[in-house]
């Protein structure tokens, strides 16, 4: 008798035991094994449950008060909280598989509750047969009473249902919340939305506030983002003038997109000062900062050279003397240059050279926009880039007296100096500095990153030192490594 007492008393608990310990082993593995785990714990129970003539309900006979009762309860217990985990596994795999969704998380939460409220309901009425009534209207005054404690709390669960149901963003989108926090939304649950701001900060928003503020998505439909740079000019300068300077340094932009086309306009005119502005796009936020940095030296240099001077050698001596490559040369030298080189007026399709065309000048560009293109297959061709005032282009065939590897075309009205290889001869010949200066020039992509593609047109480089020995013997200098 005692034997079975006992037995009574620890069966149901091995049941319930089992369950619990396996679901603790199994909690923090994939949901697929989760999933097989629960469905055959349900399955088991639910055959024991059929073995003595009753269901999860415990219907279809009396169940004894003795220790069968006891077990089949257990069972019942089992098989009832196992079927829930199964079903809230479901739930999260058919509502919340995007971890993106705010939506899908929300819903799968909600659903998955209800699943868990209503087992616990069902074990207490029917298999414990516990009056649920009581504990119904108990448990609405004590809703009430949470409710008030947790206004707030409760506002911003209300608050992020609403805004998932309205989607107006989801997580990775980039958001703008009235006229404070912007960046990416990092994380968003039930009370709050987490903002990864462009400092490397994270923002936490109370869904109450993001539920109330005016939300800008900067990701939806695109990622492409308008923005203003003003400028401040002197007002004897002419405002035609003026904004053609802007237009040309959007065109040598090449983050600005020209759809939509910027444009520059005049903000307001002054006794002293004029101002200007750009409005233009780019493809994400993240290349604001570094579009409007490059913009303002395209302005710089064609305001430096579109300027009036006293005569082309004073620009062409300005020209040569901020490039890199000529900084070998003293003053003397780069005047005496500065008079040999010849100016070009280019109008809007005028062609400067074309691809496959040899030469023997160095083109340095003084005012307006070149481009550069390159021929592809059935006759189409190819954008490489453009360059504008205070860059220079065509030297691979001047010193290598190979064709050009692209043809240069003005894409405005443009002013470019002529640097013939006759009078860049002597000056090679007799410093071993500026040599060196244009093999460096060759080696490194001529200096600058958007000048080698342009330069180059994308054509398959000569060996390094084929090119240089080749550029020391057209001008009667000895081969590179060798003593002089």
């Amino acid at each position: 008798m005692l034997r079975q007492r006992v037995f009574s008393f620890i069966l149901p608990i091995l049941v319930i035991g089992a369950v619990t310990a396996g679901l603790l082993v199994v909690r923090q593995r994939s949901a697929s094994i989760r999933a097989v785990f629960f469905l055959t714990v349900t399955m088991l129970l639910g055959w024991a449950l059929y073995r003595y003539d009753t269901s999860p309900l415990l219907t279809g006979r009396r169940v004894p008060l003795g220790p069968e009762g006891h077990f089949l309860r257990a069972v019942a217990i089992a098989w009832w909280f196992a079927a829930a985990n199964l079903a809230a596994l479901i739930v999260d795999r058919i509502l919340g598989h995007d971890e993106a969704s705010r939506e899908a998380c929300i819903t799968s939460d909600l659903v998955s509750g209800a699943i868990y409220i209503a087992a616990t309901l069902i074990v207490l009425n029917f298999v414990l047969l516990l009056p649920v009534n009581g504990l119904l209207a108990t448990s609405g005054i004590i809703a009430v009473v949470v409710g008030l404690a947790l206004q707030n709390t409760l506002s911003d669960v209300f608050s992020g249902i609403a805004v998932g149901i309205e989607h107006p963003f989801r997580v990775g989108h980039r958001i703008t919340l009235g006229d404070g926090v912007e960046g990416v939304v990092a994380q968003a649950n039930w009370r709050s939305i987490r903002i990864l701001t462009d400092g490397g900060d994270i923002a936490t928003i109370p869904n109450s506030v993001v539920a109330k503020a005016q939300i800008v998505n900067r990701s939806f439909p695109t990622e492409r983002r308008s923005t203003r740079l003003q400028l401040i000019r002197p007002a004897d300068e002419p405002v035609d003038h003026v904004l053609r300077i802007l237009d040309h340094a959007t065109l040598l932009c090449p983050d600005v997109l020209l759809s939509p086309s910027p444009s520059a306009t005049i903000l307001r005119l002054g006794i002293r000062t004029n101002a200007y502005a750009i409005d233009f796009f780019v493809s994400a936020t993240s290349k604001i900062a570094r579009t409007k940095s490059v913009l303002l030296a395209r302005i710089a240099l064609q305001l430096r050279y579109a300027a009036p001077a006293a005569d082309d050698a004073t620009i062409a001596e300005a020209l040569i003397s901020q490039l890199p490559v000529f900084g070998p040369l003293g003053r003397d030298k780069r005047s005496d240059l500065a008079k040999q080189m010849r100016p070009r007026s280019l109008h809007p399709g005028d062609t400067l050279f074309r691809e496959g065309a040899g030469d023997d000048r160095l083109y340095v560009i003084a005012a307006g926009v070149l481009e550069i293109t390159r021929g592809a297959e059935h006759g189409a061709k190819t954008l490489v880039g453009r360059i504008g005032a205070g860059e220079y282009i065509g030297e691979i065939s001047m010193l290598t007296d190979a064709p050009h590897a692209a043809s240069a075309t003005a894409l405005t009205a443009s002013v470019v100096y002529e640097i013939t290889r006759a009078a860049l001869a002597p000056l090679l010949q007799g410093d071993h500095n500026l040599v060196r200066e244009f093999e460096r020039s060759v080696q490194r992509g001529l200096g600058l990153v958007d000048r080698a593609v342009a330069a180059q047109a994308g054509a398959p480089p000569p060996e390094p030192s084929a090119m240089l020995n080749g550029i020391r013997r057209l001008f009667g200098l000895s081969p590179a490594g060798a003593r002089s």
